[in-house]
């Protein structure tokens, strides 16, 4: 049982690295077999097809992603508290995965199959999510202290303020020198803070 636990850990380790690399179409299941150590039959064993290693994979990455805000909401903090931990856990997710939001942008954007399944995968996880989130929201424009927006204005800040410092990131590390690991944690370190205070000032009265 430990070996196959190891194997199949190895193969969705390979195939993550393999279709962040080449793009699920180019990614072959005979290179990702090769990049594992294990045998192409081994590989078929554990999960037959590439789309069901890619299913597998995001659904991991949701399900991560569904953990950590889950988490947000057994604090039970005030709205403010809630988004900018939001905020920070979603550019913090982004930061320990960094290739992903190119993938997603060419591999599900553009691919109406690809991003049917990653939907099929995020919705049942999300749709709970989203629902607190809109309670807390609509509790915080009827009070007065926040200026009315709809949620999906409100996520689209969100993903979009934080995705895109990592889509830039390798531009801005050129351009601004940031080589050194210290000086990157600290820049991007500034640049959440920076995301969560534009966010926080856009909807405050």
């Amino acid at each position: 049982m430990k070996i196959e636990t190891n194997n199949e850990r190895l193969i969705l380790e390979a195939a993550e690295a393999e279709f962040l690399e080449k793009g699920y179409k180019s990614a072959a299941t005979t290179a990702i077999a090769k990049r594992a150590g294990v045998t192409h039959a081994m590989l078929h064993y554990y999960f037959r097809t590439k789309e069901n290693l890619f299913q597998r994979i995001f659904s991991q990455k949701i399900q991560m992603l569904s953990d950590i805000f889950e988490g947000i909401w057994c604090k039970e903090l005030p709205f403010t508290d809630t988004l900018r931990l939001f905020i920070e856990e979603q550019f913090n997710f982004v930061a320990k995965n960094p290739q992903l939001p190119r993938f997603i942008l060419n591999e599900i954007i553009a691919n109406k199959d690809n991003r049917n399944l990653l939907l099929e995968v995020l919705a049942p996880k999300f749709s709970v999510i989203f629902q607190k989130i809109s309670e807390l929201l609509n509790n915080e424009i009827t009070a007065g202290r926040v200026r009315p927006i709809t949620l999906p204005n409100l996520m689209m800040n969100i993903v979009s303020m934080n995705i895109s410092v990592f889509i830039a990131l390798p531009v801005l590390q050129d351009v601004f020198s940031i080589t050194d690991e210290t000086n990157l944690d600290k820049f991007l370190s500034d640049r959440r803070e920076s995301n969560v205070q534009f966010i926080l000032n856009a909807i405050r009265v």
